[in-house]
C-alpha cells in the first residue's frame, strides 16, 4: 500500500468515481455537508482520504469526491493506492467522533449539553428560518468548536438550562441556548427579573408572558409524557421562549403564546 498527498480537482473526482462499484449508497446529506467545509476553506488534509485498491477499484471516499465535484473545487486529500479490495469490509466500522466526544477531548465539563446547546445557538445564527432537523441542519465538530470560541459565555447557561428543565420542562438544550442567547445581548443584572420569574413562577400576572411561558411548557411536556405523543422540537421551544421574551421586555400583556410551523425567528431585543 502506498500513500501521498495529492490535489484531486473535480474532473479528476468524476473519474475517480467511476470506479466506484463496492461503496455504500451515497449520502447527499453528507455530500453537502463536505462540500460546504471545502467551499469555507474548512477541510483540513488528514489521514482520511480516498482509498484505491490495487484493481483500480475506489474502496473509500466517494463522500469526498462528490463533495469536491458539488464544490467545485479543487481540494488536497490524502490518496491509499494499491490497498487490498477486501479491506472495505473493516471500514468505517470505528465510532466516529461526534461534537460532544470533541469538546471532551478539549477539556469541557458536560460536553453533551454544550454540544446540544453550540449546535442550537449556531443554527439560530446562519440558519434561523429552516428546519433544524434533517441533513441540511448538519453543524460540524468544526463549527461547533469556532462557535464556543466566539461565545465563551455560552458556559454559564448550562446550568439556567438545567432549571428550565426541571422546573418548566423546557428541552436542556433549547433552554440554556435561548437563555445564553438573550444574555449575549443584555446585562445580567437586567437579566434577573426575567429569570427569577420563569424559574420561579411566583407572583406574575395572569398576562405576564414570563407566566404563560412557563405554563405552555408544562402543558408540552405533560402531553410529551402520555404514550403517541410528539415531541415538541428545539426550534419550536427556543421560537416559543424569544417569543415571550419579547413581550417580557416591551411590558406587552400575553394572552396567548402559540407557535406555528415556519414561524420565524423573533429578533431579540435589548432592554
Amino acid at each position: 500500500m502506498r500513500t501521498k498527498t495529492q490535489t484531486i480537482t473535480p474532473a479528476k473526482a468524476a473519474t475517480l468515481l467511476e470506479a466506484n462499484t463496492a461503496n455504500r449508497p451515497l449520502s447527499k446529506a453528507t455530500v453537502h455537508a463536505f462540500a460546504e467545509a471545502m467551499r469555507r476553506g474548512d477541510w483540513k488534509t488528514t489521514h482520511q482520504g480516498i482509498a484505491i485498491a490495487s484493481n483500480g477499484e475506489l474502496v473509500d471516499g466517494q463522500h469526498r469526491l462528490a463533495a469536491i465535484i458539488e464544490a467545485d473545487i479543487p481540494v488536497k486529500l490524502t490518496v491509499f493506492t494499491d490497498v487490498s479490495p477486501d479491506t472495505f469490509d473493516v471500514l468505517d466500522t470505528g465510532k466516529k467522533r461526534n461534537a460532544a466526544d470533541v469538546l471532551a477531548i478539549e477539556g469541557e465539563k458536560y460536553s453533551l449539553q454544550l454540544a446540544s446547546m453550540l449546535r442550537t445557538v449556531w443554527l439560530h445564527d446562519n440558519r434561523p428560518n429552516t428546519a433544524w432537523s434533517g441533513g441540511n441542519a448538519r453543524v460540524t465538530n468544526h463549527q461547533i468548536l469556532e462557535t464556543l470560541e466566539a461565545n465563551p459565555g455560552i458556559r454559564d447557561y448550562i446550568v439556567t438550562g438545567e432549571q428550565l428543565a426541571n422546573q418548566i420542562g423546557m428541552i436542556k438544550s433549547a433552554a440554556g441556548a435561548a437563555s445564553y442567547l438573550v444574555a449575549r445581548k443584555n446585562s445580567a443584572k437586567k437579566l434577573e427579573p426575567w429569570f427569577e420569574g420563569l424559574i420561579e413562577g411566583a407572583g406574575l400576572s395572569r398576562t405576564d408572558a414570563r407566566l404563560k411561558l412557563r405554563n405552555l411548557m408544562l402543558n408540552m411536556a405533560r402531553r410529551q409524557a402520555g404514550e403517541g405523543r410528539r415531541r415538541h422540537d428545539t426550534r419550536e421551544q427556543v421560537v416559543l421562549y424569544l417569543t415571550a421574551f419579547a413581550a417580557w421586555t416591551s411590558n406587552e400583556p400575553v394572552s396567548r403564546l402559540r407557535y406555528t410551523t415556519g414561524d420565524d425567528i423573533p429578533a431579540i431585543p435589548k432592554i
